[in-house]
């Protein structure tokens, strides 16, 4: 047989070699364009960027990469174009155009299979086949969506810091961690769906346990510091929504909810992980939310100290720094409003309508002035012992009867020549302490002149300063609000006394006629006002009735406009203050001075019984469903509370019960709780007063009210929602009440007909929630409970009804590892087949086979 093998000529090494170059510049335009995508990522694609690359714009990392591209893939077209010139002119031969039809079908097959995967990838339906379409977005909410297309671009970004809820569960267990493998499946389920809607959405997914979570975190927050910012400061596992600098944050214990204390429960008592779905509403509501304005809440204090800014040393404990901070964190704008100022200065206090900037600049001002004033003094000072010792040197050899005569002009009595040394060691002594506190002072005046300069170069608080005019200033900084927070500090703790006199809270006419236009606008309120309750000494020989009449005269000057104007919504605040049993203790003479006793947690309103017609309290509810995940059940303990009620002919005005909160049973108020302590003959202090409870006799005026002194619980927070009163809107509407009283015992058809004019008064729906406490929300940091609760009544205020948690429903019901339920005995059953059962069955079917086959 003949050598069937080609001959080796030159032109087939030639060619050979040629091929062997068009490969190798295929393989070079490879590497080149691996290092090019290291370096241009997402716009490697980009002429521009490949032509900026090759001279050297992106470094001589990049140039390298591109002109490697550019060589090679001119190499392996110059190849590519010769073979195909030499296919054309020198393929006449059979297995030349046999090898040609080959690598054309090759081609062919090769770009169909591209061509159609690159379909695919645009052009594909996809098809959830599970039975309550848990991979199917509603209808509504696609269509929501897909009016973003062509909008700026969302990042979304899921943070797994493997710490699903935050604060409210510190431990974990074996529920926590199965929440958060669930959750986070359902997370990453949920995100893919988004992905289905344009590249304006880019989903980036975060592992903090991950090696490369700081290079993976700095390339998604390249060009965005805020999310950088807000990813770093997230407490617990979380989904950021980003888009035109602004970011909303939804942690997954919003997606989906673990109740714990179901978890424990379920299977009777065995246990299974109980996860209460949230809706997918929820995370898409954050999408379409992100771009809009964040909500703005305005903080109303009569001093910086009560403000948000972060105070220290004894401003931490009045401070209302951990408020902004939660809010800020929550998707909140949060500004001080100052509506006093002048405090120290000889002319009292005056209403103001300040900003925050605007308050500092005026105590700096203020500041500025007195370490001036210090300064000169210390200064004046000074020079006086330098003229002393100046007149003693020059006095030093006159006549000893001359010198006394300048020395009794500073001391008295007898002074004799003896005591001259001494006397001019005071001098020198007085002298150096003069000139320390000239140094001191003149420090002090620096520093003082320093902070001003600084805050001086603000100019917007001098801007403000122009408008003098109060009513008009608090309205225009009103006009941008979404919700206003009063707080009132007042008292933390009954055994130490009242801290803020409740009058340094009160307000004038001209700023509560502000805050009723803003309620009259539908704008929602939150009030959290300390105990009014006085600290009236009896005098000597005083009967009660009159210790009690001026008690009363007390609360009635402590109660403002505002909170009159709360009375005419309907909210009746108790002058009481409510005691717990035990708190009396620390003034037990073995306990003087020592730490507060404990005090029980605040009781969330439960839901009304079955034949009421009131819808539960949203906020309480929400509070109750979250600290069904918590350790702890957001245990609350506040001390000194007032009591806070809705009179009941506006409880019907609204579908829900009013109540949201509660003291303890253990409990009493009292218009006299704090103690009053005096001296022994030895000096050593003593009680003279402890409150303590005693129930009020049948004949006592205030039975029957609010101040009566009774047991506990007390409710200690209201929530409003109806419409305001119709006089706010007419006023002709209380002069129609009036006459209509009037006309009652002479027509009743009359007096119908002006009672019901109210219905026909267009008035708004407005919401307000009263906290009997004005320390609620106080300090630097919150704990978990104030969040929550903060959290819960600021959404609801706002209209924010889809971040409260929700209770599981039957089209959202609750999601558990599937298990069948059996009792006990098909339990027993069951076991008893699989263990003893299967294994005497079998025994039994091997042996009637061993006898089946005995028996052929």
């Amino acid at each position: 047989m003949g050598d069937a093998r080609q001959r080796t000529t030159w032109g087939n090494r030639l060619r050979l070699a040629a091929r062997a170059v068009g490969l190798l510049g295929a393989v070079m335009a490879v590497g080149g364009l691996c290092l090019l995508w290291a370096e241009l990522k997402g716009d490697l694609l980009s002429w521009e960027r490949l032509t900026a690359a090759g001279k050297g714009a992106n470094g001589e990392f990049a140039r390298q990469g591109a002109l490697a591209l550019f060589a090679g893939a001119a190499l392996a077209l110059a190849v590519l174009a010769l073979e195909l010139v030499s296919g054309a002119f020198f393929g006449g031969t059979r297995r030349t155009a046999a090898g040609a039809s080959a690598a054309l079908g090759v081609a062919a097959a090769v770009a169909l299979f591209a061509a159609v995967n690159y379909y695919s990838y645009t052009h594909y339906a996809r098809i959830d086949t599970t039975r309550d379409k848990r991979f199917t977005l509603p209808p509504d909410i696609a269509a929501e969506l897909g009016k973003l297309r062509g909008s700026a671009p969302t990042t979304i970004v899921v943070l797994q810091m493997h710490n699903t809820f935050g604060t409210l569960s510190t431990k974990r267990d074996s529920f926590t961690s199965a929440a958060e493998r669930q959750v986070t499946e359902k997370v990453r389920d949920l995100v893919d769906q988004f992905r289905e809607f344009g590249p304006q959405f880019n989903v980036v997914v975060l592992d903090t346990e991950a090696f490369a979570y700081k290079t993976q975190l700095d390339a998604a927050t390249k060009d965005a510091p805020e999310l950088k910012t807000a990813i770093e400061a997230a407490p617990e596992n979380s989904i950021f929504f980003h888009a035109n600098k602004r970011v909303q944050r939804l942690s997954f214990n919003e997606f989906m909810q673990l109740d714990k204390a179901a978890s424990r429960e379920a299977d009777a008592g065995r246990g299974n992980l109980v996860l209460i779905p949230q809706g997918i509403e929820t995370f898409a509501r954050r999408v379409l939310a992100v771009q809009e304005r964040r909500p703005k809440v305005a903080v109303c204090v009569v001093h910086e100290a009560l403000s948000t800014a972060r105070g220290d040393g004894w401003r931490a404990r009045y401070t209302m720094a951990g408020l902004r901070k939660s809010l800020t964190d929550a998707g909140y704008d949060v500004t001080d409003i100052v509506l006093k100022k002048g405090w120290g200065q000889p002319g009292g206090t005056r209403p103001s309508a300040d900003t925050r900037e605007e308050s500092t600049l005026e105590r700096l001002e203020a500041e500025a002035r007195d370490a001036g004033s210090r300064l000169a003094a210390a200064a004046a000072e000074a020079r006086q012992f330098d003229d002393i010792r100046k007149d003693v040197a020059r006095l030093k050899d006159r006549p000893w009867a001359e010198r006394r005569a300048y020395y009794e002009q500073f001391l008295r009595g007898s002074i004799v020549e003896e005591l001259e040394p001494q006397i001019l060691a005071v001098f020198d002594k007085r002298a150096t302490r003069a000139a320390e506190e000239l140094k001191e002072a003149d420090t002090a005046n620096r520093d003082a002149e320093k902070k001003l300069a600084e805050a001086l170069k603000d100019e917007r608080p001098l801007q403000d300063r122009r408008m003098t005019d109060v009513g008009a200033k608090f309205a225009k900084q009103l006009a941008d609000v979404d919700l206003l927070i009063v707080p009132r500090f007042t008292t933390e703790d009954a055994m130490d006394g009242p801290e803020i006199e409740a009058a340094v809270h009160a307000l004038n006419r001209e700023q509560v006629k502000v805050a009723k236009e803003f309620m009259k606008r539908g704008k929602p309120v939150l009030a959290c006002l300390g105990p009014i309750t006085p600290q009236v000494a009896p005098r000597p020989n005083e009967p009660p009735e009159e210790l009690e009449k001026r008690i009363a005269q007390e609360l009635a000057s402590g109660s403002d406009e505002f909170e009159k104007l709360l009375a005419e919504r309907g909210v009746e605040l108790g002058g009481s203050l409510v005691l717990f049993d035990g708190e009396t203790k620390a003034l037990a003479p073995d306990q003087f001075g020592s730490s507060p006793s404990e005090v029980p947690p605040l009781v969330m309103a439960e839901p009304p019984t079955a034949g009421s017609n009131l819808k539960p309290n949203p906020v309480a509810a929400a509070v109750r469903l979250t600290a069904r995940t918590a350790e702890s059940g957001l245990a609350l303990k506040v001390r000194a509370v007032r009591p806070v009620a809705l009179a009941p002919a506006w409880q019907v005005k609204q579908p829900f019960a009013a109540e949201l909160a509660f003291t303890a049973g253990e409990s009493w108020n009292e218009l006299q709780p704090f103690p009053r302590v005096g001296r022994r003959a030895d000096g050593a202090r003593v009680v003279v007063y402890a409150p303590k409870y005693e129930p009020l006799g049948t004949g006592d005026p205030k039975k029957g009210t609010r101040d009566e002194e009774r047991r506990g619980p007390f409710p200690m927070a209201v929530a409003l929602e109806n419409p305001i009163p119709a006089a706010w809107m007419n006023e002709d509407y209380q002069r129609q009440q009036a006459a209509a009283g009037l006309l009652v015992p002479l027509d009743a058809t009359l007096a119908a007909g002006l009672t019901v004019s109210a219905h026909a008064v267009p008035r708004p729906t407005q919401r307000t929630v009263v906290f009997g406490s004005g320390g609620l929300f106080t300090g630097k940091e919150l704990t978990p409970a104030q969040e929550r609760l903060l959290f819960h009544t600021v959404n609801w205020l706002t209209a924010r009804e889809d971040r409260l948690p929700k209770p599981a429903t039957a089209a959202a019901p609750e999601w558990r590892y599937p298990r069948v339920e059996m009792s006990d005995r098909t339990r027993d059953l069951w076991r008893a087949a699989a263990f003893p059962g299967l294994p005497v069955l079998a025994g039994a079917l091997g042996l009637f086979a061993m006898m089946l086959r005995r028996m052929r």
